[in-house]
């Protein structure tokens, strides 16, 4: 069973300064994130050497000294033993594909929500894969970027859960009984594919459901 642990390593290749300065600050200030720059692909691969690894690499696809699928896979396999993402800010669906093929766990784009990125690092960090919406991406990755069809009660239960309340704390907000809450628990679980109720909190603020 996954543990998260208490500090998430990361590694931000990433040569767009602006970019660089705030997601590190925003991450830093998290206080769950350890986070590391380099602005070019040979540094970075030096980066993950000299460090044994990270927890989760944010890579950026237009970068000085990266040219294609195979300059993400030798990422991919310098980070063996976490997680190498695309972090872009425009990326085409076949390009996703094949790093995800190579071993990659997805694409983060820099439009999203600085909450929901820390978010989405955690999935990552946990072993999951993070594609956001993107069209003809192909049929399964298609089905992950769907939104999950909840019903009313549900998405007013997963805003609960998303405040840290327990079911019983629920239960009594909503004016259903303590059983009710548990069975659209496992619901909201069920249909966003999350293993626990945290982590479909984490999944829903990734996906801009919380």
């Amino acid at each position: 069973m996954y543990t998260e642990p208490a500090v998430i390593t990361v590694l931000l290749i990433d040569d767009h300064s602006l970019i660089v300065e705030l997601v590190k600050t925003f991450l830093s200030a998290d206080g769950g994130f350890a986070v590391t720059v380099s602005s070019d692909l040979a540094s970075g691969i030096a980066r993950i050497e000299e460090a044994r690894g990270f927890d989760v690499v944010l890579l950026d696809v237009v970068l000085p000294g990266l040219n294609g699928i195979g300059d993400v896979a030798k990422v991919v396999q310098a980070n063996s033993d976490g997680g190498v993402v695309l972090f872009s800010g425009s990326v085409s669906a076949g390009f996703v594909e094949k790093a995800v093929e190579l071993g990659a766990r997805g694409f983060i784009p820099k439009t999203l929500p600085l909450r929901a990125l820390t978010s989405a690092i955690r999935l990552v960090a946990a072993g999951q894969t993070f594609i956001p919406g993107i069209p003809a991406f192909g049929q399964a990755d298609a089905t992950q970027a769907q939104e999950p069809s909840l019903t009313q009660m549900e998405s007013s239960v997963l805003r609960h859960l998303g405040e840290g309340l327990a079911n019983k704390e629920i239960a009594f907000r909503l004016q259903l009984s303590e059983s009710t809450v548990k069975m659209h628990v496992r619901a909201i679980c069920r249909k966003l594919g999350a293993r626990n109720r945290t982590h479909a909190v984490i999944m829903s603020r990734a996906r801009g459901l919380l």
